[in-house]
């Protein structure tokens, strides 16, 4: 049995002109674009850029955050470990600004044999070292420091940043 479902060819579809809105959609964009560019444009030109102020000398910064530190009273608080922390993180952050060296990334030792190797002046190496090490007791050792020992830590911090420091300061 044959059946007749097999139908004939159509004949092919004419598209009408279907890129014929293409140049007006892309002219909408363009125009689009252009007032979008030129109001970001005017903005951005109306925008006062504040003037760039110079960084502060590492001794200011050092001497105000020693006392930032006394005027926590963390000593009358009774937490000397947390204040040897911070105290020794001031001197790290000093140094780091001052001469360009990772201090706050090295231990005590790493940190003087570098300082050493770029020709620091060896009185105020050893000085910070010690200083460094003393806190370290604290920090990891568990040392529980006299209240001498307490303010001559802070002493010494004060006179490492005044000694080590170029211009004249007058110490806190």
């Amino acid at each position: 049995m044959i059946m007749n479902d097999v139908r004939p060819l159509k004949a092919p579809v004419e598209i009408k002109d279907a890129l014929q809105f293409l140049p007006v959609i892309i002219l909408v964009l363009l125009l689009a674009s252009a007032i979008a560019g030129f109001f970001y444009f005017k903005k951005k030109r109306h925008v006062k850029e504040k003037p760039i102020e110079p960084p502060r000398p590492p001794e200011e910064t050092a001497f105000e955050e020693l006392r930032s530190l006394i005027e926590a009273r963390l000593v009358e608080k009774g937490m000397i470990k947390e204040y040897y922390i911070r105290i020794s993180d001031i001197i790290r952050k000093y140094i780091e600004r001052k001469y360009n060296v990772l201090a706050l990334d090295k231990t005590t030792w790493e940190l003087y044999r570098e300082l050493r190797a770029k020709n620091f002046n060896r009185a105020h190496a050893d000085m910070i070292r010690d200083f460094l090490e003393d806190c370290d007791l604290v920090k990891f050792a568990k040392y529980a420091p006299a209240q001498k020992e307490i303010e001559e830590i802070y002493a010494r911090a004060k006179e490492i940043v005044a000694v080590t420091s170029q211009q004249c300061i007058a110490v806190l």
